[in-house]
């Protein structure tokens, strides 16, 4: 059941999983995403996640030995998630409020649950960890 559009909007925030089809990477596939920080100016930054093993990102990932930059989530009736789950640390998706609005309305996106306080933490390092993250990025994430 899809609930309100302003309590869906007002739901937004940390550590929530949401599941559509982003033009930001490079395929038209539905993937997991979780919000790491919602700013001040409804601005959402979010990390991409994958269920993939044999995925090339975390091929390169282990490659470089940037190990904290890849998290591992099992599925739970808590995050929404179907199987186990990667995150990549090392990109980050900006959307605002308005984008993820629309895409609500237009049932591309989902809401699937939140992951726990420790996997939150674990990102968060992750991406302050990352040699591809910006440092206006990670001075955000470590002022929120």
């Amino acid at each position: 059941m899809k609930i309100p559009l302003d309590l869906f909007l007002q739901g937004i925030n940390e550590k929530k999983v949401y599941y559509f089809s982003s033009v930001k990477i490079n395929t038209n596939i539905p993937h997991y995403f979780i919000c790491v920080l919602k700013g001040e100016k409804d601005t959402l930054l979010l990390v991409c996640c994958t269920s993939d093993r044999d995925d090339k990102r975390k091929r390169r990932i282990e490659k470089l030995g940037l190990y904290s930059t890849l998290v591992w989530i099992k599925p739970d009736n808590d995050n929404g998630l179907t199987k186990d789950t990667f995150v990549d640390c090392n990109s980050i998706f900006e959307y605002s409020i308005e984008d993820f609005k629309t895409m609500y309305q237009q049932n591309i996106l989902e809401y699937k649950g939140e992951i726990t306080g420790g996997h939150y933490e674990q990102i968060i390092n992750g991406l302050l960890e990352s040699p591809n993250i910006t440092n206006d990025i990670k001075e955000l994430i470590q002022n929120k």
